[in-house]
């Protein structure tokens, strides 16, 4: 096996069935959304529709899901559905790697404007609790086009990374990591860089489990940009902010919360700005 490193043209992704289809509602935190959505069922002449908020629940992993169906009852959470939960005890420093290989244009690049990168990682070994730790990294280029997610780039393969073992926020600066390299390099530089309780892991790893997970995160992340977008055109928003992970929030005037990930750094702030001779002013803020 080699560290892959893929860049195709879109093509559609084979949408997952029963819970998985569900888990494409997943967005990134509890949101009251200004609006409903609608559901028509049709029955013979009659045709009756039903109206469900959109709110969310959150999930045990710390996503979350929405209502969906003619009864209006929440989707599954993932641990409901059998996906595996993350295997990080700290879900702060989970996110802070996988912010970090989305900077590492090894694992991360666009071949396309306006595409969206994610990246998610699975711990190798989970018991080690101080750096450096052993992960599998999953990075990878989407769009969303007529509803369905389609992968554009991406890189995947086990890394090395290291942190100052101190008391911080994970100041993405401080990071660093190793991997191994392609071809006939691969296996010398895995039983260099890696412990070998971990090298038959790491060359029998299934990406099936993180491919789907990364593959569920991209499709709400990208719904939920898109949300955020259309609530800004609309003067529905009351005020935006954002953090250098691109991790971005939007206020509703209504009350309500959005949060996405923005495709670049400051494109909320560059949507917020644009609709100011429409909407008026909107409070910016950022960490």
């Amino acid at each position: 096996m080699i560290f892959e490193h893929y860049s195709k043209n879109p093509e559609k992704k084979q949408a997952s069935t029963g819970a998985g289809k569900k888990l494409l509602l997943i967005v990134f935190t509890v949101v009251l959304l200004s609006g409903v959505a609608f559901f028509v069922r049709q029955t013979g002449d009659q045709s009756d529709q039903v109206s469900c908020t959109e709110e969310a629940k959150l999930c045990p992993d710390g996503s979350a899901v929405g209502r969906t169906g003619p009864n209006c009852e929440f989707a599954e959470c993932p641990s409901d559905s059998g996906e595996p939960l993350s295997n990080f005890a700290n879900p702060y420093m989970e996110k802070a790697i996988a912010n970090y290989f989305l900077t590492q244009k090894r694992f991360s690049w666009q071949v396309r404007t306006g595409s969206h990168n994610f990246c998610a990682v699975e711990n190798l070994k989970p018991e080690k609790e101080l750096f450096p730790l052993y992960v599998w990294v999953y990075c990878g280029e989407y769009i969303i086009e007529e509803g369905e997610l389609k992968t554009l780039s991406g890189a995947s393969g086990p890394a090395k990374i290291d942190y100052p073992n101190e008391l911080s926020f994970y100041d993405l600066s401080k990071f660093s990591y190793e991997a191994p390299g392609d071809g006939a390099h691969y296996a010398e530089d895995i039983r260099r860089i890696f412990p070998e309780d971990i090298w038959q892991n790491i060359f029998d790893f299934d990406r099936s489990s993180i491919i789907q997970r990364i593959e569920s995160t991209a499709y709400a992340g990208i719904s939920s940009w898109e949300l955020i977008k259309q609530a800004i055109l609309n003067c529905e928003v009351e005020s935006v902010g954002q953090v250098h992970s691109r991790e971005v929030t939007a206020k509703l005037k209504s009350g309500g919360e959005l949060t996405a990930t923005e495709p670049e750094i400051d494109d909320i702030i560059d949507l917020a700005v644009s609709s100011t001779s429409k909407c008026g002013s909107i409070v910016m803020y950022t960490e």
